[in-house]
């Protein structure tokens, strides 16, 4: 308890000395190649850019080939099915929940064989997701896939958010930084889930939500803008490993080699962040009355924003094709209209 106490005394004379950047942080898709601070850059994935790399483009999508329906006990079925799995906390939740009506509701989607399971809780951060042991994963089981009417061994795609509750640790750029953390965190949570979900394929990421509305004295900004940073060494991460062969690089990260079973294969989903009201190069913007009271959990309406980015973000990646939208609907229909 000492030892907490005079952490966060630490903390926040760190923070002292840092000054406010929430108001000209630029959104990591807009900043490209130019320095965040401290030697960081932007975009998506690597050089500043926003796009996927050609060589984990083709992996993804050999990945993505090998969902498909499965009965309980992970064999092909004709009449198995394909579970789609989030995976976080409140927000992931949330979005989640605005998610699936929108999906189930939308003739382009598969209604054939793909179940939607919002495996994602209120509070659960990153460490209630780092080990296959944990209470967490048998709560999935028992009372979150069992009632959906699938197992384990369907689940085969994922949408994940992992952040830190109340972080006591610093943003960047000191090496103990939250977003370094968060990179361990994170691969500790996706090989477990391998290893909870065997024919577990394919796991897109995405960071928080704007987070410049927070009540919290421990949560404000740039701790939302970094946990982007977190997701983009994370994919970035996984790509240059298995560029050299499956060796890892990154130790924070570890192994993530997929072609061994250790992990799924990753990459962004949405990028949701955005920096408040000022309008983000698509337009994206977030409000106060996106969120709820605390500043920090979102509002049906802010929810119902970013499931329309995560649903638009499925309908057209090019790893999600095969599953996610309907078999039975002519190619041209399938593809959302702008």
């Amino acid at each position: 308890m000492q030892f907490a106490f005079v952490k966060r005394l630490f903390l926040l004379a760190l923070l002292l000395t840092i000054p406010a950047r929430a108001d000209h942080l630029i959104p990591l898709n807009d900043l490209g190649n130019r320095d965040y601070h401290w030697g960081y850059i932007g975009g998506l994935w690597d050089n500043g850019g926003n796009e996927m790399d050609a060589d984990h483009r083709a992996n993804g999508l050999r990945r993505a080939s090998l969902i498909q329906p499965l009965d309980a006990n992970g064999k092909p079925s004709p009449n198995g099915k394909i579970v789609f799995l989030s995976a976080g906390f409140g927000e992931t939740a949330t979005i989640f929940d605005s998610l699936m009506p929108m999906a189930a509701n939308d003739a382009r989607v598969n209604h054939e064989s793909l179940v939607f399971v919002n495996a994602a809780h209120e509070n659960f951060d990153f460490a209630s997701w780092g080990w296959p042991f944990l209470q967490n994963y048998n709560r999935i089981k028992t009372s979150v896939l069992l009632p959906a009417g699938v197992t384990e061994k369907q689940v085969q795609v994922a949408w994940v958010q992992m952040v830190t509750n109340s972080p006591l640790d610093p943003p960047l750029p000191i090496q103990y930084a939250d977003a370094y953390r968060l990179k361990q965190g994170i691969a500790m949570a996706l090989r477990s889930m391998k290893e909870r979900y065997p024919n577990l394929q394919v796991a897109y990421l995405s960071s928080r939500v704007y987070g410049g509305y927070s009540t919290s004295n421990w949560n404000p900004e740039p701790y939302a803008y970094e946990n982007g940073l977190t997701v983009r060494w994370m994919v970035v991460g996984q790509q240059i490993m298995m560029r050299q062969g499956g060796e890892y690089w990154d130790t924070r990260i570890g192994d993530l080699n997929y072609e061994k079973g250790v992990a799924p294969w990753i990459a962004w989903g949405p990028y949701l962040w955005a920096n408040g009201t000022t309008p983000r190069s698509d337009g994206l913007t977030w409000e106060r009355d996106d969120f709820l009271s605390n500043g920090e959990s979102l509002s049906e309406q802010g929810a119902q924003k970013a499931a329309m980015l995560l649903f638009d973000f499925l309908l057209h990646e090019p790893t999600a094709t095969n599953w996610f939208l309907n078999p039975s609907m002519p190619a041209k229909g399938r593809v959302a209209k702008h």
